[in-house]
């Protein structure tokens, strides 16, 4: 069995790269799990050795397995949406995994198609390609911009703050860029077979100096940012976040108002630090909360929400169901909704969340495809209308913006907000779903860079966590540990907000690698069209 196993790791050692995907992102809460920061670096190295100089063919399966072992490991908790079905975990799985690998699999082989006419740019076409197809699964109403490499780098702190330049896709470049040219030297290690100590003079082995310079280099100068000392007059916000671990399983309309009581209890030991706002997760209160006060139809719990703001004399954000009217034809459609109410127990404003998670949120496609509208409704799944555009909500004195659940990871959105003039970030979402350590960890690990990218605080309230705060260079302040019920009390002081030079630019590294792709592609189209004519 022993020897077997090493024959087909040594025939298909690319097999590695999808063990080293899965620890390359955070899975377990378990010691041997949690140097996913150091695996992300080597994690596509056995995969790009394989592949390079093999068959088309060969490049597609190897790709699509390594993908497929490494996405099943990593995602597999998604398929818990489905739980509630018997079956409907593997239902889940079944069409997320190989479309996931797919759509892996198809960068590897774009890559490595331009890498075969411009040889010489490999370790540079390979990143490139990489993030460009990040930005693809980040656009459409079926986006998933989930499994960004840089993510990865989440704890590395010092060496995210690259984020502040280029964003995530920056990060992502870096960590593809630092795989690729450790590939293409073990590769001439493995294939060279006269005087090994001419490999240190050849350009695989230079570009892995430079890129070791350039690690330390972006590492040393984010803990030159992360010691700074930062003077001038602050001003400060104090918050007040509840996290009660309400059951994403359970009736909510049925027990609403134990749940209330649960928020009540821990709201009001919160008044003891004088919050001038108080956070609920995304889930806490699912009523009709602003389109009831608005045609003054409010129920028993919405009154007794407001009642709770106007108790305690601070501000308060929560997730709601809101209304939206499509008029030409007379209906109405619910939205996924946060709502601010102030200290007086009144309605604020609302804002519809803009991007619905694909499949469990709204299904845009049900028309064509019925029966999997009717699937994912046995599933459980919503059918949410998306909101336009974003909204600042406004407190005396401050401003800020709100992401529901999924919209944390939609970086465009973030830096709208403070474009706009948001001096915080708030999400609020509901993870307890995923039923999972991985799922908690891995939606928390995009945080860290929305707040670094926009030199923003970033404040995100879960029902089930992780509840923290983090300041606008990624170092968390505060928390409450996963699955834990209480609150945390924290001051955001904005003399630490700052102006990024990705909030200024935004997506200008991204357009320079797509770019550099297009002229390559233009090349490539003049050589073997445009010559072959003359």
């Amino acid at each position: 069995m022993k020897n077997k196993v090493i024959e087909i790791l040594k025939n298909h050692y690319y097999l590695l790269s999808g063990i080293f995907i899965f620890l390359s992102f955070p899975t377990y809460n378990f010691i041997l799990f949690k140097g996913f920061v150091f695996f992300a670096w080597i994690s596509l190295v056995p995969l790009f050795i394989f592949i390079k100089g093999r068959s088309y063919k060969q490049i597609l399966l190897s790709s699509f397995i390594s993908g497929f072992i490494g996405i099943s490991l990593t995602l597999n908790w998604i398929g818990n949406f489905g739980a509630a079905v018997p079956g409907g975990y593997y239902v889940v799985l079944a069409f997320l995994i190989p479309s996931l690998a797919i759509f892996f699999t198809t960068r590897i082989v774009a890559a490595e198609y331009f890498s075969r006419k411009f040889p010489a740019l490999r370790f540079l076409i390979y990143p490139a390609i990489w993030i460009i197809a990040d930005w693809i699964q980040s656009i459409g109403f079926m986006a998933f911009p989930w499994t960004y490499w840089g993510y990865s780098q989440f704890q590395f702190t010092p060496f995210i703050q690259l984020a502040s330049f280029t964003g995530i896709m920056g990060v992502t470049f870096f960590v593809i860029l630092a795989n690729k040219v450790l590939s293409d030297f073990i590769y001439l290690c493995i294939t060279k077979k006269d005087n090994k100590i001419d490999l240190l003079k050849t350009q695989e082995f230079i570009r892995i100096i430079i890129c070791g310079c350039l690690l330390l280099f972006v590492t040393g100068f984010g803990f030159y940012k992360l010691n700074r000392n930062l003077t001038g007059e602050s001003k400060i916000i104090n918050l007040s976040i509840v996290q009660t671990c309400i059951s994403p399983w359970e009736n909510w309309r049925q027990n609403r108002f134990q749940y209330l009581e649960y928020l009540k209890y821990y709201t009001d030991k919160s008044l003891k630090d004088n919050p001038d706002l108080i956070i609920w997760s995304e889930s806490a209160t699912l009523e009709n909360i602003s389109y009831h006060y608005g045609n003054g139809r409010l129920n028993t719990f919405e009154r007794n929400v407001l009642g709770i703001a106007r108790e305690s004399q601070a501000y308060l954000l929560t997730g709601e169901i809101g209304v939206v009217k499509d008029v030409s034809a007379n209906r109405f459609y619910p939205q996924n909704n946060a709502v601010l109410i102030d200290n007086s127990g009144n309605v604020v404003d609302s804002y519809a969340k803009i991007h619905l998670v694909p499949f469990g949120e709204w299904f845009p496609y049900g028309k064509w495809f019925p029966f999997i509208k009717e699937l994912l409704e046995k599933f459980g799944g919503s059918n949410f209308v998306p909101g336009k555009e974003p909204l600042l909500f406004k407190m005396p004195d401050t401003k800020f913006g709100v992401l529901i659940c999924y919209e944390g990871i939609f970086y465009r959105l973030c830096r709208e907000y403070k474009k706009n003039g948001a001096e915080f970030l708030i999400n609020i979402t509901n993870d307890g779903w995923t039923n999972s350590y991985a799922g908690h960890i891995q939606h928390f690990a995009a945080a860290k860079f929305r707040a670094i990218e926009n030199g923003v605080w970033f404040v995100r309230a879960g029902n089930t966590g992780l509840t923290a705060t983090i300041n606008p260079y990624g170092q968390i302040t505060n928390s409450i540990p996963i699955l834990e019920k209480g609150y945390l009390t924290a001051s955001i002081n904005f003399n630490k907000n700052y102006n990024t030079f990705f909030l200024e630019y935004g997506d200008l590294f991204l357009y320079l690698c797509m770019t550099f792709i297009l002229i390559l592609y233009i090349v490539i189209f003049y050589r073997y069209n445009i010559l072959k004519q003359i």
